[in-house]
């Protein structure tokens, strides 16, 4: 297939040698662009940054032997690494007592319990604070920051208040600080993760080997690489991505395509013309665009035979919350259906194991329920304050918790399930041919002032990334609410 102009644009500039920033819609060739820009000077060498690691193989295997394609967990890697990263699974329990959480906190008997918004103090034990604190830790080495900071604690439902943020903060932080000491230590007691090392890495400041430095799927990088990656002067850097499939914000991400704009002047070109769908399935995708007030607009493939209607019998159905997914993997087990999840049960088994504990009296360090003393008051809290929250309860109400993990064993491989589930965040860079969107993505409430129906911006986004996984069919009916949206928030 000859290069459309837009990937010819992006040739040009590369050879230009400016350094660079593509906005490419979804299924619009990004990856082949790349691979274009690679092969139109093979003398340069080239490290080429991937979103994961099978992404990095694949690429591995059909970029020119010029080009070095990792991850940057891959970059940052060391064979003495793994001995700390093999160790047996640590629980928070266990990282408590071998780190000596209460010594650090100079606390004889239990820890106190901290002031809540619901009422209800909220016993912390040294459990409760280690897993706090590792989840402190992992938000810190996300970001670009030098130092742990208070901004890195993990905000919580029913501990958001200025009286128990404090109270967590003393906790909390002083723990943070001696595990990350830990993990710096040869001697150290703590299980390493890829992110402690991939943080260990770029604050040593290092140098990518290479003429040119790739990185794909760059609205996805959190601050952390995108900092080392900026800092590389000596080679060209080239950003490619998708501004809106920004998604995981929540986790740390932060857009590097704009920060590569805002630091470096970087020119910004453009890929619109999708090879995964034909028009009416992009004119969805517009939709969402325009929404959300992007610059952006795709183009069906002509080749492609697409249309947007009911689906009775999708390849894959994506919902909004791992409470919805788990409800639809229940009713096609109810009805006899082979069906897999994407990305395993283990979330909501999670979650189940943590209800289980409410229910008994026990408190629990999951961080959706953390701040809950029993599962009445996780009840009470969705049906006034969080809708979302409102399925789960009514899930594991109805099949109880004993229900959900029996579902969780029956679950069947993607290869042989009837039905593909998954979450629209665990969507992202898959396809199907029939796509139908669940109901949880639910219309944003009107603002009881103005009477505008305000939509976060990642919500649209998130929607538009739902959309563009069809190739064949679009069932969004459950979406037709976009047509209300009056204003668009962040």
């Amino acid at each position: 297939m000859d290069p459309t102009p837009e990937q010819e644009a992006a040739v040009d500039t590369y050879g230009d040698g400016l350094d660079m920033v593509i906005q490419a819609g979804a299924g619009c060739g990004k990856s082949s662009t790349l691979k274009l820009i690679a092969r139109s000077d093979p003398r340069r060498r080239m490290t080429y940054v991937a979103y994961n690691k099978a992404i990095a193989a694949d690429a591995a295997r059909s970029f020119p032997p010029s080009v070095v394609c990792k991850t940057g967990h891959g970059l940052a890697f060391d064979q003495s690494f793994l001995p700390r990263l093999n160790r047996p699974r640590q629980t928070a329990f266990d990282a408590a007592q071998a780190l000596g959480v209460n010594k650090i906190l100079g606390i004889v008997g239990s820890p106190p319990a901290i002031p809540t918004d619901l009422g209800t103090p909220k016993a912390m034990t040294s459990r409760i604070i280690m897993r706090v604190a590792l989840d402190t830790v992992t938000r810190w080495c996300h970001s670009a920051d030098p130092e742990i900071r208070a901004k890195h604690v993990p905000h919580f439902d029913g501990l958001t208040g200025k009286e128990p943020r404090t109270a967590l903060l003393a906790l909390v932080l002083p723990v943070a600080l001696a595990a990350w000491a830990d993990l710096t230590d040869e001697r150290g007691v703590l299980k390493m993760s890829h992110d402690h090392y991939l943080k260990m890495w770029a604050l040593s400041e290092p140098m990518i080997p290479g003429d040119a430095v790739l990185l794909d799927e760059a609205q996805d990088t959190n601050d952390v690489l995108s900092s080392v990656l900026l800092a590389q002067e000596h080679a060209q850097r080239i950003a490619v991505g998708d501004s809106s499939q920004a998604i995981y914000e929540w986790r740390g991400a932060n857009d590097a395509l704009r920060k590569f704009v805002g630091a470096l002047g970087a020119p910004e070109l453009t890929l619109s013309q999708s090879f995964r769908f034909g028009q009416p399935i992009a004119d969805r995708a517009n939709r969402w665009l325009h929404t959300i007030n992007a610059p952006l607009r795709l183009t069906g493939y002509e080749l492609c035979e697409s249309s947007v209607g009911p689906v009775d019998n999708p390849d894959a159905v994506l919902c909004r919350t791992n409470a919805g997914a788990m409800e639809t993997v229940m009713a096609a087990l109810d009805a006899g259906r082979k069906v897999a999840l994407v990305g395993g049960g283990g979330d909501i088994q999670r979650l189940a194991w943590a209800a289980e504990s409410l229910m008994a009296g026990k408190p629990t360090d999951h961080p959706e329920l953390m701040a809950f003393s029993s599962w009445q008051a996780v009840r009470d809290y969705a049906e006034d304050e969080d809708p979302s929250l409102a399925v789960l309860v009514k899930l594991i109400d109805d099949y109880g918790t004993a229900g959900i993990q029996a579902a969780v064993k029956q679950l069947a491989s993607e290869d042989a399930a009837e039905l593909v589930v998954s979450t629209a965040h665990r969507s992202k860079g898959r396809e199907w041919p029939k796509v139908r969107i669940h109901g949880d993505f639910r219309a944003p409430t009107p603002d009881p002032k103005t009477g505008h129906v305000i939509l976060r911006r990642e919500e649209g986004r998130l929607a538009y990334v739902a959309v563009t996984r069809a190739r064949e069919q679009l069932d969004d009916e459950a979406l037709a609410w976009v047509d209300e949206v009056t204003a668009v928030g962040n």
